[in-house]
């Protein structure tokens, strides 16, 4: 065969992806056009064949191809399992349907004149990667058609992608054909194609089992990767992430994310069999294709290539073989390959799945785990239908459902509102489901058509807001039947604005958060597909995207009723599902005590909100700006030219490049490394430039974050910020805040905390600041019984100079400061599984000597050796580990073959008993605080929660009455469910503004 060229045109189609995209299509189409006569399902064969047929004929987007390689996977066992075992291990087996129609996918490629290209220990994109490289490297045009949004990454000069998944004409979701190039690879990741592996590596893959970073979707990645360059410079500069939880999670994942990229990376070089030139279009053999064709009964297709290729079919015989009397026939039927010895791998271990109820043999089973295990099969089973729904358009069919609410005891609600902001947001729809299936949409708020056009009217078949809430107020507040939701928390504070409070509920979210927290997302679409194996309709196909986007008023009703009544349906299907786990898993307790009563507090903090000093935010973003400009000239003076500081790339070239700074290393672009630490190393050094550089950083940080950004989170009607808090964020069951973060707010510079300066009392008022102090550290002494730390706490000794003391044999009384400060680092960072190399960083001190300081340390105190050990045994053959209130926190990785995610997984599971159990603690406290406030007969607020810390507003005359209360529920806040042997302790104080009270 001719060697690749110029001038040639190569397409790679991904087989294996067009086998499904087939079948899932065949099912949309009459039943009987997907299989043949005796029962051999042929649906996904038949439309494979028609676009074989058509790239041989007419090409695609214009080109026509003079090769054409049809790749399949051959099997799931390649490179990848290898290095991950977990790698596509929750794909569900194929469709029974589709098994038996693999070979004959092969056998159609054969019938075209062309062959299947497989390759074991490979995937199909892999083949497909090598093969695009080396077309492209010859000079000739490449198509790579797929679905397959991985392949994305091989588009360059001389490859585009097809994206031939573009819907049925007429349906919803229909587009047209695509041809992606550069530019339009960077439209749909918002990143050019040798930048899409990294950002697939922050969003995962759970269709393949690519963790990724949990809560990091398409459009956060695209953003990290293009401010900081790649995975890696990321991933060494998330110090430098203003959102904490962001920060956090990043933190946390950092070996999964390089896992993933690992994962998702293919690569030019492999060595494929079958060469790229032997793939050349043939001459078409009309006889032998119409054998095949006539074998499968594919009447139309058959008619068409005799037409096309003049042909009369009439005087050709079926494939003896595979005809429906024909030798490979009944191994077809039985799923398998007839040219293999073996099963396919795909159904070689799949059992044979129940039909009925019968089959599953749970229903004598009355045990809490056998009624959860029914619960979960039948729902499985059970199907959704959006057609199903009604929409309630008059107050009479209104009082029908909702009373037959009140018979049954149970409502499932779902709010449809204008903003995600509930303080702002204007309520549109409300969807209720009493029953699986049995659910409807009751629109109040839907505008008819462009506000601009109409005027803003309400398009007609709608009922008042006002009367649907009077008439839903009795359900919501009796305690005789129970409300359920996904994420109610927003609900409940837009119901609030209407004087309604909710009583009696259930928040799905929440109880997979308790059953399920570190292995499975806790999302409404992500629940539904894995616990019922339905995909809802996406919020996404609702509204659009981009200039199509419409408002949520805007959307027609009958589309809104299909979404809404959909969630509320989904939403109590899971509850049915999930109820019975709880007690069946015991963690009712958990979920009763730490995660329900805590959405009415949040709520209640979140529409309280903070008063700011945006006068002196403006002087501070005024302080900032000229503190920039004045550094700006010394780095240029200091540079001898100027840059962009922003830039890290302009900054590495005058560090290392130009003035030849020691420590350069370069990342995997090719530029230099300017990431924090590397940057803090030069200036522990003695390097000015450097230093002036994090400098500059800290204060753009702090301007563009803070002084500039929180003026505009003032809500107009409260003249205040409202936060907004999210409970089911992370494993270990710390808040976290958003819209805007507040806890993130740097107070360890004195930049930092005059922002919490402008955090301020009103008029007649004080803010309180009440902290838990050290109670990471008292809960590890508690905890992993230390009895040498236990005793300092009893004795309210200086923990950092006792634990001085004890390693460098220092007299506790006038320590010298560093000294001190090296045991706190020590002490702080055990909890956090630090290493020598990050101690030595941070004492700026040798990793040899850092070694030996956390060697001696686990001398000193034995018992803190003993405890991480257990917890990694304990949650090596457990899979999670627990808090004192029994909290389960999963770390499914720490199994995994890969040395640096094992170890990840195991220093997260030792830290997660602190601080899943410091977190634990000011939950319980939080849901304490207001009962006894009023008990009191004390007015106080609770505003803000920040890890440790809460913040309150309280009036002046009931300051001194207030704080030892706080102080009070917060120490007590274990008790009766633990009694610690450590004592809790709590500083509280009050002041005009939240950094004088902090």
């Amino acid at each position: 065969m001719a060697a690749i060229k110029k001038g040639d045109r190569i397409f790679l189609v991904d087989g294996s992806s067009f086998v499904f995209r087939a079948y899932f299509q065949s099912m949309n189409q009459d039943r009987k056009y997907n299989a043949r006569s005796d029962g051999l399902p042929t649906g996904a064969v038949r439309l494979f064949c028609v676009k074989l047929l058509q790239f041989i004929r007419d090409g695609a987007v214009g080109i026509k191809p003079t090769h054409l390689a049809i790749i399949f996977d051959k099997t799931e066992d390649t490179f990848r399992r290898e290095i991950y075992p977990e790698y596509k291990a929750h794909r569900p087996d194929p469709p029974d349907e589709l098994i038996p129609q693999f070979p004959l996918m092969r056998e159609a490629v054969r019938a075209f004149g062309l062959i299947p290209v497989e390759q074991g220990g490979f995937e199909a994109d892999d083949i497909i990667a090598a093969y695009a490289c080396q077309a492209a490297d010859a000079g000739a045009e490449v198509l790579i058609v797929s679905s397959d949004k991985d392949l994305m990454q091989m588009v360059r000069p001389g490859v585009t992608f097809y994206d031939f998944e573009s819907g049925i004409k007429g349906k919803p979701g229909y587009r047209p054909e695509r041809r992606l190039d550069r530019d339009g690879v960077i439209e749909k990741f918002g990143v050019p194609p040798e930048k899409v592996p990294d950002v697939q590596a922050l969003i995962g893959d759970p269709t393949d089992n690519v963790p990724g970073v949990p809560g990091i979707g398409i459009k956060t990645a695209s953003q990290l990767i293009n401010e900081y360059g790649d995975l890696e410079s990321l991933l060494a500069r998330t110090a430098e992430i203003k959102q904490p939880k962001r920060r956090e999670t990043l933190e946390q994942n950092a070996e999964a994310a390089r896992l993933s990229k690992k994962l998702v990376t293919l690569d030019c070089n492999m060595k494929v069999d079958t060469p790229l030139e032997d793939l050349v279009v043939p001459e078409l053999d009309a006889k032998h294709l119409l054998g095949f064709l006539k074998a499968m009964e594919f009447t139309a297709i058959t008619k068409r290539v005799s037409d096309l290729y003049e042909v009369d079919a009439s005087q050709v015989e079926a494939d003896p073989r595979l005809a429906p009397d024909g030798s490979a026939t009944a191994d077809l039927l039985a799923g398998v390959d007839p040219d293999s010895d073996e099963k396919p791998a795909a159904t070689a271990s799949a059992p044979a799945k129940p039909k009925t109820k019968k089959d599953l043999d749970l229903g004598a089973d009355l045990t809490p785990q056998g009624l959860a295990a029914q619960r979960a099969a039948t729902a499985k089973s059970a199907k959704i239908d959006r057609a199903a729904y009604t929409i309630i358009d008059d107050a009479a069919k209104l009082e029908r459902f909702l009373e037959r609410a009140f018979d049954g005891g149970v409502l499932s609600i779902e709010l449809l509102t204008s903003s995600p902001d509930p303080m702002v947001a204007e309520i549109v729809g409300i969807a209720l489901a009493i029953a699986p299936g049995d659910a409807a949409y009751v629109p109040v708020g839907h505008r008819a058509g462009n506000d601009l056009l109409s005027g803003g009217g309400l398009a007609p078949g709608q009922l008042p807001v006002r009367d649907v809430i009077a008439r839903l107020a009795p359900l919501l507040r009796t305690k005789g039947v129970m409300k359920i939701g996904h994420d109610l928390k927003p609900d409940i504070t837009v119901l609030a604005q209407h004087g309604l409070d909710v009583v009696s509920f259930d928040d799905i979210q929440l109880i997979s958060y308790v059953l399920d927290a570190g292995r499975e997302s806790h999302g409404l679409d992500s629940l539904a597909e894995a616990h019922l194996g339905h995909t809802r309709l996406k919020h996404g196909e609702l509204i659009g995207k981009g200039r199509d986007r419409v408002a949520l008023d805007n959307i027609d009703i009958t589309r809104a009723a299909a979404y809404a009544a959909e969630a509320a349906d989904v939403t109590l299907r899971l509850w049915r599902v999930f109820k019975p786990r709880l007690t069946a898993e015991r963690m009712t307790t958990v979920y009763e005590t730490l995660e329900r009563p805590l959405v009415p507090v949040l709520s209640r903090m979140e529409r309280s909100g903070i008063a700011i000093d945006r006068a002196m935010l403006a002087r501070l973003s005024g302080d900032f700006a000229q503190t920039m400009a004045r550094v700006d000239d010394e780095i240029a003076e200091l540079a001898g030219e100027r840059f962009n500081l922003g830039s890290p790339k302009q900054l590495g070239d005058i560090l290392f490049g130009k003035m030849q700074l020691p420590g350069g290393s370069k990342t995997a672009t090719g530029a230099w490394s300017t990431r924090a630490n590397v940057l803090e190393e030069l200036a522990e050094q003695g390097h000015v430039l450097p230093e002036r550089i994090l400098e500059w950083r800290q204060v753009s940080k702090l301007k563009s974050t803070y002084t500039d950004a929180l003026p505009t989170y003032v809500n107009a009607q409260s003249n205040r910020v409202h936060t907004s808090y999210a409970l089911a964020a992370t494993t270990t069951g710390r808040l976290s805040s958003s819209e805007p973060n507040l806890q993130n707010i740097p107070i360890r510079r004195e930049d930092g905390r005059k922002i919490r300066k402008a955090f301020v009392a009103p008029k007649g008022h004080k803010l309180v600041s009440a902290d838990y102090s050290q109670i990471e550290l008292r809960l590890l002494a508690e905890i992993a019984n230390v009895p040498t730390l236990r005793q300092a706490f009893q004795d309210g000794v200086d923990i950092h100079a006792m634990t001085a003391s004890e390693m460098f044999g220092v007299p506790v009384k006038d320590m010298p400061s560093d000294v001190r400060r090296r045991a706190k680092a020590i002490n702080f960072g055990i909890i956090y599984g630090i290493s020598a190399f990050g101690l030595a960083n941070q004492l700026a001190i040798g990793r040899d000597e850092a070694g030996a300081y956390i060697k001696k340390y686990f001398e000193r105190f034995p018992g803190i050796r003993d405890y991480m050990d257990e917890t990694k045994a304990f949650c090596r053959d457990h899979g999670f580990v627990a808090t004192i209130f029994g909290r389960k926190m999963h770390y499914p990785e720490i199994k995994a073959s890969n040395p640096s995610l094992r170890a990840f997984n195991e220093r997260a599971a030792i830290n997660a008993r602190l601080q899943g159990s410091a977190a634990d603690i000011i939950r319980r406290a939080m849901i304490r605080i207001q009962p006894a406030l009023d008990a009191a007969s004390l007015s106080a607020k609770m505003l803000l929660q920040v890890h440790d810390e809460l913040v309150f507003e309280v009036p002046d005359g009931e300051v001194e009455k207030t704080l030892p209360v706080v102080k009070r529920v917060m120490e007590e806040a274990p008790l009766p469910a633990v009694a610690l042997r450590v004592p809790l302790q709590v500083d509280a104080r009050a002041a005009d503004n939240w950094d004088e009270a902090h």
